[in-house]
């Protein structure tokens, strides 16, 4: 693959799971109800057929070993490499259900709060089996849920022991004589225009806000329960961040002065505090992109890059 295909589906990842997650946000009854998923896969004699709608829940399933029962992913699944070859169905918000009936699957996953669309799945005689939504605990429940579903206990149950045992490591090893510093994390902007604009950042609602909490930062704004909130450079100005870290795996192909371009948009607010210090980072891993099993890894650069702004800051 080159590197512009490369680039250009990184891009497409991370804005697709944006444009998700702000429609599941918007579709939602209540925090943390689920409807009835009407569907479980445990005790079928044959491999089960899944069709899987969401990058994060194709993660799951690869790293629960069914990836050879996944006969086609969504339009923004990049990861495992193995899925680029597989047919494509398009998206949670505009699926190809023709395509998608063509194959015949036993099981179409996707988010619990996708009502609708779990109805026409029915409808049309498929079955969807409803997965949580993207907080650890969630991803922890998705887990045990696929693990149940497809007779994949044992490989669910060690996935879960080695997350949560490098996520104690994480909160064991914060330091405690440090205060949390202040950190502004960039999920989606216009990036190396010379600009500040469309700029949305990660609220105090979702798991990227739960990972920094675990390894003892202080995500700014500290009062905004929204999972992805808008903010203009007037209100990063007065939130003064000690560090600012920016999502953006749609770099990683580019040339290295497509990020230095991308850090000089903050040359528009020289009194931060991120910018004087040089505490300013772009992370251009896919995985920091998803709510899947690789969420820890996420955790742990975001822990990384932060002890590495404290010992850049210290006197």
């Amino acid at each position: 693959m080159n590197c512009k295909n490369s680039s250009s589906n990184a891009g497409l990842l991370l804005a697709g799971f944006f444009a998700l997650t702000v429609f599941l946000c918007q579709s939602c009854k209540k925090p943390g109800s689920l409807p009835d998923s009407g569907a479980q896969a445990s005790g079928t004699a044959k491999p089960a057929r899944i069709i899987s709608l969401a990058p994060a829940h194709t993660e799951l399933l690869y790293a629960l070993g069914l990836g050879e029962q996944v006969l086609a992913v969504s339009n923004y699944c990049q990861y495992p490499p193995a899925v680029k070859s597989l047919p494509k169905v398009g998206a949670l918000l505009d699926p190809n259900l023709e395509a998608i009936l063509r194959l015949q699957p036993d099981y179409v996953l996707l988010y619990a709060k996708q009502a609708a669309l779990a109805e026409q799945l029915r409808r049309l005689g498929l079955q969807p089996l409803l997965m949580p939504g993207n907080k650890l605990a969630d991803i922890y429940e998705s887990i045990e849920l696929l693990g149940q579903s497809f007779e994949q206990q044992e490989q669910a149950q060690s996935l879960l022991t080695n997350m949560r045992q490098r996520f104690a490591r994480l909160q064991s090893s914060r330091p405690v004589n440090i205060s949390s510093p202040g950190v502004l994390l960039v999920v989606w902007r216009e990036r190396g225009l010379g600009t500040l604009k469309n700029i949305s950042v990660a609220g105090n609602d979702g798991f990227y806000s739960e990972m920094l909490q675990a390894i003892g930062a202080k995500l700014l704004p500290a009062d905004m329960k929204l999972e992805y909130p808008s903010l203009g450079p007037e209100s990063i100005l007065l939130l003064n961040p000690d560090i600012i870290i920016e999502i953006a795996p749609e770099l990683a192909a580019k040339e290295p002065a497509a990020l230095q371009n991308a850090k000089d948009d903050w040359r528009r607010l020289p009194e931060l505090k991120a910018y004087q210090n040089k505490n300013i980072y772009i992370l251009t891993d896919d995985f920091m992109a998803l709510p899947s099993a690789r969420c820890i890894m996420a955790a742990e650069k975001l822990a990384e890059t932060i002890a590495q702004a404290q010992a850049q800051a210290a006197p």
